[in-house]
C-alpha cells in the first residue's frame, strides 16, 4: 500500500506543477497592442538622381561640354580648379549656363564625402535652372 499512495502523491505534485499561460498571453498581447498604436510611422523623403549614360560621349564630341562639379574626401566642393563654398555652386553654374544654356552637369562624388554637400550641390543646381543632372563617382 505505500507503494499506491506514492504514486497519487506523485501524479498530484505533476498536474498541480503546470503554468497557466493564459495571463501571460493576454499581457504579451497588451503590450503588442500599445506598442503598435503608440509606433510613429513617417514618410521617408527621397530624390531621385539620373545615373550617368553613354550619351553624354557623343554629346561631348560635338562640342557640348558639361559642367563639371566634383566633391572630395572632405566634402569641399571643387568648381573648375578652385575650392568654392557649397552656396557659391549655384552663382557658379548660372554663369556657366550663359555660355552654353542647354549644358548638362555631372557632379562627382568621393565616396567618403557626406550626403549633405551631395544634396546641397543638387538643390543649388536645381535653383541655377539646370535641366540635366548626372552624379558619378569619383
Amino acid at each position: 500500500m505505500l507503494k499506491h499512495t506514492k504514486s497519487k502523491t506523485s501524479q498530484a505534485i505533476t498536474s498541480d506543477s503546470r503554468v497557466d499561460m493564459t495571463s501571460l498571453l493576454d499581457i504579451v498581447f497588451i503590450m503588442l497592442l500599445f506598442f503598435i498604436v503608440t509606433t510613429s510611422f513617417s514618410k521617408t523623403q527621397t530624390m531621385d538622381v539620373a545615373q550617368p549614360s553613354n550619351q553624354c560621349q557623343a554629346n561631348c564630341e560635338q562640342g557640348e561640354q558639361p559642367i563639371l562639379v566634383s566633391i572630395n574626401e572632405d566634402s569641399q566642393v571643387i568648381f573648375g580648379n578652385r575650392i568654392i563654398d557649397i552656396e557659391a555652386v549655384r552663382a557658379n553654374i548660372e554663369g556657366q549656363l550663359i555660355n552654353t544654356p542647354q549644358a548638362s552637369l555631372i557632379i562627382r562624388v568621393n565616396e567618403m564625402a557626406q550626403h549633405a554637400a551631395l544634396i546641397g550641390a543638387l538643390d543649388q543646381a536645381k535653383q541655377a535652372g539646370i535641366q540635366k543632372i548626372s552624379v558619378a563617382r569619383w
